[in-house]
C-alpha cells in the first residue's frame, strides 16, 4: 500500500550574502522529519561569481550537538573548520560533519564555469544526548564515495547519500536510523521503493517536476508522508530526467531545542552552547596555504 502524503510545503527564502536560500524546514507544520531539524536549499543564482575565503575566516559561525550534511547539486562548496580541515566539494559530492562538544566552521560558494553558480541542500542532524560531548568530526565525500545503484528496468540510478539499501551502505555514520537517498528517474520511467511503515518520511524536487504517489511534486517544494503504508511510487512524466531527494527516520525520542547554530536537549545547554563560544572554546580558523 502507498504511504499517504500529508502536506506539500513551500519554503521561506531569504538572502544570506549573495546567496538565496529556500527554508524548508522548520516551518509553522513540521519541526522535524526523523531526527532532521533544519533543512536549507542554497538557491541556483546564475550570476554569483563565488568568493576565496578570507584569512580571517569572515563567514565562520559554530556548531554544537548537531551533525551537517551539505550536499552539492551544481558548482563548488569550500569547506573549513577550526580543527584543521578544508576540502572542497564540487556536484555529487559532500561535506559532513559531527559537531559534537562544538567547532567553529564555514561552507563557501567557489568560482566554476562562468554562469555556473552553487546548488546544494543542507541538511541538519540532531545528536543523541550521548553524542552531543564527543569531538567533532568532519567528512570530506567525492560523488564516488556514495554507492549508485541503478533501478530495475533501467528507471535510472539511486544514491545512498545516508543509511542503506539493501547491502549498499553510505560510509557516512548513523545515529537514529536515519536515511537521505537521491533518486534519478529517466523521462518515463516509474519505480516503486518499498519503505518503512513506523518511520517519518519527505521528498524533496530541487528542479523540474515528479508524480509521487500520484501527486504532482514542483520544483522547490516538500512534501511529507503519514505513517503507515509500506511504498511509495515514482514517476517521471517529463522529457528529460528529473531529480528527487528522498529522507526521514525514526521518530525522536528525546526532548530537544534548536536556537541558532546549536540543538541541543534543553535551555540549560544551550546557554552553556553560548557560553563557551563567547569564551572562544571553539577555536578559529585560519587559511595557510591555498587549494
Amino acid at each position: 500500500m502507498e504511504k499517504a502524503l500529508l502536506a506539500t510545503l513551500e519554503g521561506r527564502n531569504a538572502k544570506v550574502g549573495a546567496l538565496l536560500i529556500n527554508h524548508l524546514v522548520p516551518n509553522r507544520y513540521v519541526h522535524a522529519i526523523g531526527p532532521f531539524v533544519l533543512i536549507d536549499q542554497i538557491c541556483p543564482v546564475s550570476s554569483i561569481q563565488g568568493e576565496v575565503p578570507s584569512e580571517a575566516g569572515k563567514h565562520a559561525h559554530p556548531h554544537r550537538g548537531v551533525a551537517t550534511f551539505s550536499y552539492i547539486l551544481d558548482g563548488e562548496m569550500e569547506y573549513a573548520d577550526s580543527y584543521g580541515n578544508r576540502a572542497i566539494a564540487k556536484a555529487g559530492g559532500a561535506h559532513w560533519l559531527m559537531s559534537g562538544k562544538g567547532i567553529l566552521h564555514e561552507e563557501i560558494p567557489r568560482n566554476t564555469t562562468p554562469g555556473r553558480s552553487l546548488h546544494a541542500i543542507q541538511w541538519w542532524i540532531n545528536l543523541p544526548a550521548a553524542i552531543k560531548g564527543e569531538t567533532p568530526v568532519y567528512m570530506f565525500l567525492d560523488a564516488s564515495d556514495f554507492p549508485d545503484i541503478t533501478l530495475p528496468e533501467d528507471a535510472g540510478t539511486v544514491k545512498v547519500l545516508i543509511g542503506h539499501i539493501g547491502n549498499d551502505t553510505s560510509p557516512v555514520p548513523v545515529y537514529n536510523n536515519h536515511f537521505i537517498c537521491h533518486l534519478r528517474l529517466y523521462p518515463g520511467a516509474e519505480y516503486t521503493m518499498p519503505v518503512e511503515k513506523r518511520y517519518e518520511y519527505a521528498v524533496f524536487v530541487p528542479a523540474g517536476e515528479a508524480i509521487v504517489n500520484g501527486q504532482k511534486q514542483g520544483s522547490s517544494r516538500l512534501s511529507v508522508f503519514d505513517f503507515g503504508g509500506d511504498e511509495i511510487v515514482f514517476r517521471n512524466e517529463e522529457t528529460c530526467a528529473v531529480d528527487v531527494l528522498l529522507f526521514g527516520g525514526a521518530t525522536q525520542n528525546e526532548p530537544f531545542i534548536t536556537e541558532g547554530p546549536f540543538v541541543m536537549n534543553n535551555r540549560g545547554e544551550i546557554a552553556d552552547a553560548y557560553k563557551d563560544f563567547f569564551d572562544g572554546k571553539y577555536g578559529s580558523i585560519t587559511y595557510q596555504d591555498k587549494i
